[in-house]
């Protein structure tokens, strides 16, 4: 896992490549469950709107996290607000 800063914000970014499966759409990482949210970036060229959607989600309490596939960033997600509904229900 490397990170990757751009306009002022900072995102982990974790390796997807070392496989031919289809990516992941959960990643865990330190307990936290990231969900695919369905979007990518371009490697190159994605500065224009990548911060400002890192520091969107950081606005509303939810991390962040690139999946790097390719020549794209999978963009997950990980909502600590859901978590805890998740418990509430069990």
């Amino acid at each position: 896992m490397t990170v990757l800063t751009e306009g002022g914000a900072d995102v982990f970014v974790v390796n997807l490549n070392e496989t031919d499966e289809p990516p992941p759409y959960y990643v865990d990482v330190d307990g936290r469950r990231f969900s695919f949210d369905g979007s990518t970036f371009l490697i190159f060229g994605h500065s224009a709107i990548m911060p400002e959607w890192v520091r969107e989600h950081e606005a509303e309490g939810r991390l962040v996290l690139l999946g790097e596939r390719d020549d794209r960033y999978l963009r997950y997600v990980h909502d600590p607000a859901e978590e805890m509904e998740e418990d509430e229900e069990e």
